[in-house]
């Protein structure tokens, strides 16, 4: 009954508690009536505060230059990554407030947002006009306030402009990031930490240099106004087209360096695709193999292992250690193209057998140098029956211009060889096995390899020294070769959603970071 009496409450409870979805459209709503309410501000000050906006007719000429060029931002953003992309629309509206006052900075906002539309979402329309437009319009309007406690736009001196300028772009910096903390976290579930982290952080080199920028053409359209005794509007319409030739071209570039580093992640995304697939291919082949001698995949897997433990114990690389893996895992490769009686036989084999046997070295090499990614390894697995002494196959090659990965791949593979059912003789212990190593290394194996191999089985359990513990499908999925690659391809070529479901084409969730809005997608 008590339990029964809680579920009650708390089915009550939840019912009275707001989703957060209801509280992302209050909070909009409140968002909204704040816009609404500035707007109606800046309208009453740019027609009875002649203190909180430029001296003279409106300059519509500059308006509507500024309000292309935002335009034309929005359209044509930076794309940093999949997740992120940033636009120079901060010009156009911090370019505003200064040149034609806060009203316009207020509807150039509102409007440069407006392009939302095209992705038919309402409510992140709603959400990026009023948002923006509020960061613009109270920027602008400080900015304003500020300066005519001084004597004005025109009068206050230059290094006061300069340094009013720099306060307003960390003003415009942070009241966004203060309006749009909530919406992230509400929408997507990003604390203000990590929003600053992925949506923040990784473009404040744009912003501080865009601000910079910002900050240099006012104090240019400033130096013009006195030698034409107030801003007309043909000559400031001029100065300002002049003033965003060199910025449109900047923005330009930075957007074709932007396409081309995205072009070039693309590929290498692409041509680790491609090499996963190779690697899949090839597994694939070991896999067949098995199926032909019930041995091959065991083996691999162990060699793979151990080779993997003493390149670490070696203090080899992890590039080097990753190649030690995988060469474990396809070292044997090659024996696709020994025939199955060969393969198999119970009994010793004579020259020419033998000889197929040796070929397995080079049908292996042969398999693995035509796949670009895979030369490294593919060298290493033609020498994996080298010896020490140089009197191995299939080159003679001797002691260190043997490649180490080499040396370490010809001590496990044979000491799992020796510790393995075959079908010419039961597997040996352990023990001799070990000794046997001991026994031929500086004539048939590398002895510090085999110092080092021998240390490791004496640490490990009874499991581990005859590899009964490992398995071939395991050991591929651990190869790092495979690590972060895209599964498909539509994972390259389309962007990807953020959190909350939103297509990452129709923005995610923006922010306004000094440079530009900023769309932060999933982390």
């Amino acid at each position: 009954m008590d339990q029964a009496k809680e579920q009650r409450v708390a089915g009550c409870t939840s019912r009275w508690l707001p989703s957060r979805q209801s509280l992302s459209r209050l909070y909009v709503g409140g968002l909204s009536a704040l816009a609404v309410l500035l707007g109606c501000t800046l309208v009453y000050a740019q027609v009875y505060w002649p203190s909180l906006h430029p001296r003279g007719p409106f300059p519509w000429g500059s308006y509507i230059v500024l309000l292309i060029l935002g335009l034309l931002a929005e359209a044509y953003t930076i794309q940093l990554s999949s997740r992120l992309e940033v636009s120079a629309v901060f010009l156009a509206l911090f370019l505003a407030a200064p040149i034609a006052g806060p009203l316009a900075s207020f509807s150039l906002a509102v409007i440069t947002q407006l392009s939302t539309l095209r992705h038919r979402q309402w409510d992140r329309t709603v959400c990026f006009c009023a948002t923006f437009g509020i960061v613009a319009g109270a920027t602008a309007l400080v900015y304003w306030a500020t300066l005519s406690s001084m004597g004005g736009f025109e009068k206050a001196p230059s290094p006061a402009v300069l340094g009013v300028g720099l306060g307003a772009g960390v003003l415009f910096q942070a009241l966004n990031w203060v309006l749009i903390v909530p919406m992230m976290w509400l929408n997507a579930g990003y604390g203000p930490k990590r929003f600053w982290r992925t949506g923040i952080r990784p473009i404040l080199k744009f912003d501080l240099f865009f601000l910079l920028v910002s900050v240099g053409l006012i104090s240019i359209y400033r130096l013009f106004l006195p030698k034409t005794e107030g801003p007309s509007d043909l000559q400031s319409t001029l100065l300002v087209v002049l003033c965003l030739v060199p910025v449109a071209a900047l923005v330009w570039a930075l957007r074709q360096w932007a396409i081309q580093r995205s072009l070039a992640e693309n590929n290498a995304r692409l041509a680790r695709r491609n090499e996963r697939l190779a690697l899949q291919a090839v597994a694939s082949q070991v896999r067949a193999l098995d199926l032909k001698d019930n041995y091959t995949a065991r083996h691999s897997a162990s060699v793979a292992q151990w080779s993997r433990d003493i390149a670490k114990a070696l203090g080899l690389s992890e590039s080097d250690q990753n190649l030690c893996h995988l060469a474990g895992v396809l070292h044997d490769v090659g024996k696709i193209g020994v025939p199955d009686e060969v393969l198999k036989s119970p009994k010793r084999l004579d020259a020419e057998k033998w000889v197929m046997i040796e070929r397995h070295c080079e049908n292996g090499y042969e398999v693995l140098r035509t796949i670009d990614q895979f030369e490294e390894l593919a060298t290493v697995v033609l020498h994996h029956h080298e010896q020490y002494d140089g009197a191995g196959y299939p080159t003679g090659l001797a002691g260190e211009d043997i490649p180490l990965i080499s040396r370490i791949i010809t001590v496990a593979d044979s000491y799992s060889a020796m510790t393995s059912e075959r079908p010419y003789g039961p597997p040996l212990s352990t023990e001799v096995a070990m000794a046997e190593l001991e026994f031929k290394k500086e004539s048939q194996f590398d002895p510090k390899v085999v110092d080092v191999f021998l240390r490791l089985l004496a640490q490990h359990d009874e499991a581990y020294q005859r590899g009964t513990d490992v398995d071939f499908e395991t050991e591929v999925h651990r190869i790092r070769y495979l690590n972060d690659l895209p599964i498909e391809l539509s994972e390259v070529q389309l962007p990807a959603e953020p959190l909350d479901g939103t297509p990452a084409s129709g923005r995610g969730v923006s922010a306004e970071a000094g440079t530009a809005p900023v769309r932060a997608g999933e982390e």
